[in-house]
């Protein structure tokens, strides 16, 4: 599953005819996206969900900067409300506000990832984060290093389904004001890269660059 098909559409053209494999993007944002993966799972029946997609990282300078390009297999996953986080709002108790991505699935999609840092967390918030600051307090406040609207909203579905789920992101971008215009730059080639780790666990060719 994806957002939208430019972030799949690399790894379509190597799983075109290939029995047991269904790409589909689901839309982008929270609501949306639970909504199109709960018709998706509920239509294909899947054995397993592995999410693809782009995420911008927190933090500043050269350590955040140089990530951009390269591809993450995520870990836990966190609903964030700014709200909340401003002391302005809170969120009820019975809220699920964190999930954890299939251990073995993790695993095994991870053994595609150069070295050995652990699975970063992920934050996930209804609106992409504009401000530094802003992101480095997310951060803090889950210990995520990465933000995408979707994924724990995929999560859930998967959960609520009972099928393993698991999630490849390409970095696109720092959170940061310059946060948009570095993913109209970078989004492509980070899909590419989170399609290619997806191609290499499916045992399919490389994606093209």
């Amino acid at each position: 599953m994806s957002a939208f098909e430019p972030e799949v559409e690399s790894l379509r053209r190597l799983v075109r005819g290939v029995r047991g494999i269904s790409l589909k993007p689901i839309g982008i944002g929270a609501v949306d996206a639970a909504v199109g993966a709960t018709r998706a799972i509920a239509a294909a029946r899947p054995a397993r969900v592995i999410f693809v997609g782009t995420a911008g990282i927190y933090g500043r300078g050269k350590a955040a900067t140089a990530a951009i390009g390269s591809v993450a297999v995520a870990g836990e996953l966190f609903c964030v409300s700014m709200a909340a986080l401003r002391g302005d709002g809170y969120l009820p108790g019975p809220m699920i506000l964190r999930v954890e991505t299939s251990p073995e699935l993790r695993l095994a999609l991870a053994a595609h990832v150069p070295g050995e840092a652990p699975p970063p967390g992920v934050a996930c918030p209804m609106a992409i984060t504009r401000s530094e600051s802003l992101g480095l307090r997310i951060a803090a406040a889950t210990g995520a290093s990465l933000e995408n609207l979707e994924t724990f909203s995929v999560a859930r579905a998967a959960k609520a389904a009972g099928v393993p789920f698991g999630a490849v992101l390409g970095i696109a971008n720092r959170v940061a004001p310059i946060g948009h215009e570095q993913w109209l730059r970078h989004h492509r080639e980070a899909s590419r890269a989170a399609c290619d780790l997806v191609a290499r666990f499916l045992e399919l060719a490389p994606a093209a660059s």
